[in-house]
């Protein structure tokens, strides 16, 4: 049986009313509580957090990127500190705020990633007319990317969801220095080159066109490379993802391209004996 037992409202409502309610000391007698310790007020709770229905607290923290990174604190805490507090004192912990906006973010990024790939592939299917050419032209993405990551690298900086995001578009971008180079060595082969022929042909009159489709969209991109104010922190990695993985695949696609070709020419040719 729960018995409460509570002073009456008007005397509940006065905070003079704590310091005179009396107390019991060790020798049996009853004093005020003002006379045995030292009363303070502070602002309390503003509201209760919830979290599945559960209450919750909140815990934020400032964080140096000079000394240490966001995924570095997050593994350093789940190997250790969390798992210790969770079975001590029978809690559950769980990451939100920027870290569940970068979860959904890239969980809806890896969705975007299958349906770019294939509408990519569907539209050079339509283009070249052939289902195997188009995998040709998009087999320089792997190495484009590569290129961002040595960026990366070289800058010094962390890879972010903006990184992410400057190489979805840069995906889009490398691919048409491939359809500069396929495209013209299908017109040498219609004129009846053989296939050699054709491909030192399509290296040769296409690099101009290659180095200079590049070579402008990275001069574009080193401003904000280079940018030192506020705004631009936050564009840098995008800029670094497109303005490296490029410059990668600028020259590697005037190599694996036609050797990829002639590759495709020779396993064609096998096929058909």
């Amino acid at each position: 049986m729960e018995v409460r037992v509570q002073l009456p409202r008007d005397q509940r409502e006065r905070l003079s009313t704590l310091s005179r309610v009396t107390v019991r000391i060790p020798d049996g007698r009853f004093v005020p509580l003002g006379q045995v310790m030292n009363l303070d007020h502070r602002q309390g709770f503003e509201a209760l957090r919830h979290a599945d229905g559960k209450l919750a607290v909140e815990v934020t923290s400032a964080l140096n990127t000079r000394v240490s990174t966001t995924d570095q604190i997050i593994e350093s805490l789940q190997g250790g500190a969390l798992p210790d507090i969770a079975s001590r004192y029978n809690v559950r912990y769980s990451f939100e705020g920027r870290s569940a906006d970068q979860r959904e973010t890239i969980a809806d990024m890896k969705t975007g990633l299958v349906v770019g790939i294939a509408l990519m592939y569907v539209i050079l299917v339509w283009v070249f007319a052939s289902w195997s050419l188009p995998l040709i032209v998009m087999a320089i993405i792997p190495f484009a990317l590569v290129g961002a990551l040595l960026g990366h690298w070289v800058m010094g900086l962390q890879l972010t969801v903006l990184s992410l995001f400057g190489l979805f578009g840069l995906a889009g971008i490398v691919v048409n220095n491939a359809i500069i180079l396929v495209s013209f060595y299908n017109q040498q082969r219609e004129k009846g080159l053989g296939i050699n022929e054709a491909l030192n042909e399509a290296a040769v009159q296409r690099v101009r066109a290659v180095l200079l489709t590049s070579l402008t969209t990275i001069g574009g991109l080193l401003p904000l490379l280079f940018e030192t104010s506020l705004q631009a922190q936050f564009l840098i990695p995008m800029a670094t993802s497109i303005a490296f993985g490029l410059g990668l695949s600028t020259f590697l696609v005037l190599l694996i391209i036609p050797a990829l070709l002639s590759w495709l020419e020779q396993f064609r040719e096998w096929r058909g004996t």
